[in-house]
């Protein structure tokens, strides 16, 4: 059987280790700061931070470009290869578009609107990569399944605050100042179109609140997958990161991987957001 390559965008917040254990191909994307462009590689968090908190910039991020995704197609196809390549959801980024247009006239290129963000794209990839490793499938019976686990993937978060939010233009000044004055932490999930939409609000104490959160979550997730969960967050106190991993583990999940995010989500997120990525599909095993 041909090779068959599993690529991701950078958003998936994978680190080097881990896009190595799995063997994935990276596309990247730019960040900006004031009148400079950056690939997501090449700064940190604590650049987004220092550009926000001391310089009064508000950085932005753009999607991959096309070309980057058409140089990585014709590269894994050359020699009859296929490519599998998943995006950050369609809903919240030009990337899935790019990518589909780069796909243009390639034979065996196949791009998955992940429908989610961060790790919840790299839990589709992983899934896809398992699937490759069994050798039972072809590229397209594998982009076709995964295409349909899709809706799957359970990915919410939990915000401290919504200053980053409201400096990206997507919270008004007065809901966010409400929000600070009555400790309101809001969830967030990602639905079936790929969009976040809000859930439940959780207040007071912030540990308090990831620790109800976690518990809430937990429940709705009982009778998924046990075998790996994410943990995703834009520098958390390691303290409620290890009450997570606890709860997570008490709850039967056997694999928390917890991993801080890349500088796309920390622009949008600013520091203390957490995420988690369960895997709904094949229940009990």
């Amino acid at each position: 059987m041909s090779k068959i390559t599993i690529s991701i965008d950078n958003t998936s917040d994978l680190t080097p280790d881990i896009v190595n254990r799995w063997g994935f191909k990276v596309v990247h994307f730019g960040v900006v700061i004031g009148d400079k462009v950056y690939s997501d590689s090449e700064v940190r968090s604590e650049d987004i931070y220092d550009a926000v908190e001391n310089k009064a910039i508000i950085p932005k991020t753009n999607a991959a470009l096309e070309v980057d995704y058409r140089e990585l197609f014709e590269k894994e196809t050359a020699n009859g290869g296929s490519i599998i390549h998943f995006n950050l959801s369609g809903g919240l980024s030009a990337s899935h578009e790019n990518a589909k247009r780069a796909a243009k006239g390639l034979d065996r290129v196949y791009v998955i609107d992940s429908r989610t963000v961060s790790v919840g794209t790299a839990y589709l990839a992983i899934l896809a990569r398992r699937m490759v490793d069994e050798g039972k499938m072809s590229a397209k019976e594998i982009a076709d399944k995964v295409n349909d686990l899709t809706d799957c993937i359970d990915t919410s978060v939990i915000l401290k605050d919504l200053k980053y939010v409201h400096l990206g233009g997507r919270v008004s000044g007065l809901k966010l100042f409400g929000a600070n004055l009555l400790k309101i932490r809001p969830s967030l999930y990602c639905d079936n179109n790929g969009k976040f939409v809000q859930a439940k609000k959780f207040k007071g104490d912030f540990a308090k609140c990831v620790q109800e959160w976690t518990q809430y979550k937990i429940a709705q997730n009982v009778e998924s997958n046990k075998d790996l969960v994410f943990i995703a967050h834009t520098q958390t106190d390691d303290g409620i990161l290890q009450g997570m991993v606890k709860d997570l583990k008490s709850a039967g999940f056997q694999e928390v991987i917890v991993l801080e995010t890349g500088t796309v989500l920390t622009t949008h997120c600013g520091k203390n957001m957490l995420g988690m990525v369960f895997y709904t599909g094949n229940k009990g095993e």
